[in-house]
């Protein structure tokens, strides 16, 4: 069996997108939720800390005049839900959005409807030992322990130049206490989150080079995706020939309608029409080398359309002008001659003798 040396083709990465495997990393989302989280609890969180700030305080100060019931409860409760559910709903959706912003981000919006459904091999536990005691296995828990000690290092670093902000909490007031705490917790939430995201990156960068070197191909694979794609070479070939003999057909067509053919006069032929009063130039109605200009010199005799042997002309005519189209601006002296001497030719009266330039 070959080795899968080649890059994956873009059919395979299609395929494999089709059925839900593109390169994706768990550790982004988390890392960009992370972070998230404690930009919003910068901004409606500051709103939410202020309510609880309050809570705490309307508590303490109606404990000692309020009987404790099972309604007064029951009310007090339903009142700070109402108060918190607004707050609190604008986190969990600001967080909503960014992991499913960042999953479509690394999926280029991919719904694999193939992976819809259950899937029983996921939950059998021999396959679960097998992914556990394998070299994936260790992979992954070389991972956490990477992640373990990378954040758990930031962590430290900051609680440890902190640690007397921390001790000194205790002898402050309760609101100032509960400001205090909180804005240590999100300068923690951001430290830890920028160097979580930092590793987030790194192993998108991993998963993504795992994910295109599984897709690798062998030199036969790739070379059957490619008959796959563009078709069997053969077949293209004849199709090819097909359509050339298909328009060269309706080349040759045209050649009756002609006002002259331009000859080499065995090398090429160029058959040329022209209408003074619904044409800008003369056109190009069929061109041919050979066989085919012979064939068009045929054709043309046939239908007692003039040919007229201009070495020079037919060589540029051939060379520069497609079918179907108008002779560009530098050519219309050498064709308005040929037209005119055709014209004479055309006149019973007096015929005139071809100019010798052509």
């Amino acid at each position: 069996m070959s080795d899968k040396t080649e890059a994956p083709t873009h059919r395979r990465l299609e395929d494999a997108r089709q059925e839900g495997q593109v390169a994706r990393s768990l550790e982004l989302n988390t890392a960009v939720i992370l972070l998230v989280g404690t930009l919003l609890l910068q901004g409606p969180g500051a709103q939410l800390v202020r309510l609880i700030k309050e809570m705490m305080v309307s508590v303490i100060l109606m404990l000692p005049d309020f009987e404790l019931t099972g309604t007064w409860m029951k009310d007090f409760a339903v009142q700070q839900v109402m108060t918190f559910v607004p707050v609190i709903g604008i986190i969990l959706i600001g967080l909503m959005i960014s992991g499913v912003s960042v999953t479509l981000i690394q999926t280029g919006f991919l719904w694999a409807s193939k992976k819809i459904g259950f899937d029983f091999k996921r939950i059998n536990p021999i396959n679960g030992f097998k992914r556990i005691f394998s070299a994936q296995g260790l992979i992954e828990l070389g991972r956490a322990l990477l992640k373990l000690t990378l954040v758990g290092y930031v962590a430290y670093s900051f609680l440890n130049s902190h640690m007397q902000d921390i001790l000194y909490l205790g002898n402050n007031d309760l609101a100032s206490g509960v400001a205090e705490w909180s804005e240590l917790a999100l300068s923690l939430g951001i430290r830890v989150g920028s160097a979580y995201l930092a590793l987030a990156a790194a192993d998108y960068a991993f998963q993504r080079w795992r994910f295109m070197r599984s897709m690798r191909m062998t030199k036969e694979e790739v070379k059957e995706d490619f008959k796959r794609s563009e078709g069997d070479p053969f077949l293209r070939g004849r199709i090819r020939a097909q359509q050339r003999k298909i328009a060269r057909s309706r080349m040759m067509s045209n050649v009756p309608k002609a006002k002259v053919v331009v000859t080499n006069p065995t090398h090429f032929a160029v058959a040329l029409d022209y209408d003074a009063d619904a044409m800008r130039a003369p056109r190009v109605l069929a061109k041919g080398a050979f066989h085919v200009a012979q064939r068009i010199v045929d054709i043309a005799r046939e239908n007692q359309v003039p040919v007229v042997q201009n070495v020079p002309l037919a060589r540029s005519l051939y060379r520069m002008v497609e079918v179907d189209q108008e002779i560009p601006p530098e050519m219309y002296m050498a064709v308005a001659e040929v037209l005119a001497y055709v014209y004479r030719l055309n006149k019973p009266s007096s015929p005139q003798p071809m100019p010798a330039n052509l």
